[in-house]
């Protein structure tokens, strides 16, 4: 059975839209292998925040085990894990309970060899160099990175994200993407994930390939598919 396509707003966005009855789908879960209940090691996260494109999000690292994963983020009540048709294993949704800015998830993908190949930041934790991290404006990630290709994925209107299609900028030789859902009250794009995979390999997104039909080339920096593609935008 194809698993449920997992999109989870972070709690304080969830917040904002409270208005109009949104809520994230409900991926469809596995259980966790056996781990302490108990949060992640706080140095790590108070130190290690950085996300480096190709390499890391934080602690955690493109090429680390499964295990590893768990060791950094210890599985809580709140977290989830659910298969991954794209790299063949799973995901696990580590949900950042303690951030004082608002909660929010850290995806980390792991394919068939129990081997991390993305990783997905969804919270204010973690920002890049240039002090980018979600919610921020496209005008601050347009300045810092200047090489970036944009994308659409087709999937269909979500309220969750703003019942539009998301929109991707990749760059594909560092290894890094953000990803974009919309805003209606604000009318505009909001940066949704910071995601990091490996330079010059295909990103999955939100668990597709870049063979589906549903992912399509779009000029460079567009915000909006055109409405020939989405004609219900």
């Amino acid at each position: 059975m194809k698993p449920a396509l997992t999109l989870v707003l972070p709690t304080v966005l969830l917040l904002g839209l409270s208005g109009r009855g949104a809520t994230p789908a409900t991926p469809r879960l596995q259980p966790f292998t056996a781990v302490a209940a108990q949060g992640p090691d706080d140095n790590s996260l108070s130190t290690q925040v950085t996300i480096e494109p190709g390499s890391r999000v934080g602690p955690i690292k493109l090429g680390d085990t499964r295990d590893r994963a768990l060791e950094l983020f210890p599985k809580k009540a709140e977290d989830q894990e659910w298969e991954d048709k794209c790299g063949g294993g799973t995901t696990l949704d580590w949900v950042d309970a303690q951030n004082s800015n608002g909660h929010g998830d850290l995806f980390i993908r792991v394919n068939k060899k129990g081997k991390i190949f993305q990783i997905e930041s969804a919270t204010t934790r973690f920002h890049t160099a240039e002090g980018i991290t979600i919610f921020d404006h496209v005008e601050k990630i347009a300045e810092a990175y200047k090489d970036l290709r944009a994308y659409t994925l087709l999937t269909p209107p979500d309220p969750a994200r703003g019942d539009r299609p998301l929109i991707f900028w990749i760059d594909k030789r560092r290894g890094i993407a953000f990803e974009f859902a919309y805003y209606p009250k604000e009318r505009k794009r909001y940066l949704y994930k910071i995601i990091v995979f490996e330079p010059n390999k295909n990103i999955c997104p939100e668990d597709e390939t870049v063979g589906s039909p549903k992912w399509q080339t779009l000029a460079p920096y567009a915000l909006e598919p055109p409405i020939d593609l989405a004609p219900n935008q």
